[in-house]
């Protein structure tokens, strides 16, 4: 009984420790090349992202990540419709952190194909922060949808609008 008393102990204690790890994050693309009669298009997919720098090793950010560049971060921008598998990671470059509010903020820019002019993916998961007045602990979406075609009032492609955050 007292085993299993330390166990549930433990895992409580865990589930505390482990929870709330997801800041927040935003993310835009652009078109860099595209051939619509095959379906072919290039887009830049750019990301800022935030999140408790204490929870685990590949989201801790200190002055040396910043200077050594190292690309720290954990998941996937998962396709859910339109395109295949996933756009690419979310791993990121730290631009930022505070050891007395533990967290880590950073950034990224990469490159990717897709082969139809509307898509949508996703990057998903739990541990929202708990001082949210709505949503505290439970799961998150971040959700990226494109379409490329052509604008009529500008006769370029179309990009998504850019937000920011700091």
């Amino acid at each position: 009984v007292m085993v299993l008393f330390k166990l549930c102990l433990l895992l409580t204690f865990l589930s505390i420790v482990s929870s709330t790890h997801f800041r927040g994050a935003s993310i835009s693309w652009r078109p860099i090349a595209a051939d619509e009669v095959n379906g072919y298009f290039r887009i830049e997919i750019s990301f800022r992202i935030a999140w408790r720098r204490s929870y685990a090793g590949n989201l801790f950010c200190d002055q040396s990540t910043i200077d050594s560049q190292a690309l720290i971060g954990v998941g996937s921008l998962s396709c859910t419709s339109g395109c295949n598998g996933t756009l690419g990671n979310m791993s990121f470059y730290c631009t930022d952190y505070s050891e007395v509010e533990d967290w880590t903020v950073g950034a990224r820019t990469y490159q990717t194909t897709i082969f139809t002019p509307e898509f949508e993916a996703v990057f998903s998961g739990g541990n929202w922060i708990s001082t949210l007045i709505f949503g505290s602990d439970g799961g998150w979406d971040v959700l990226v949808r494109g379409n490329l075609t052509r604008r009529e009032d500008t006769g370029q492609i179309n990009s998504s609008p850019v937000s920011a955050m700091s």
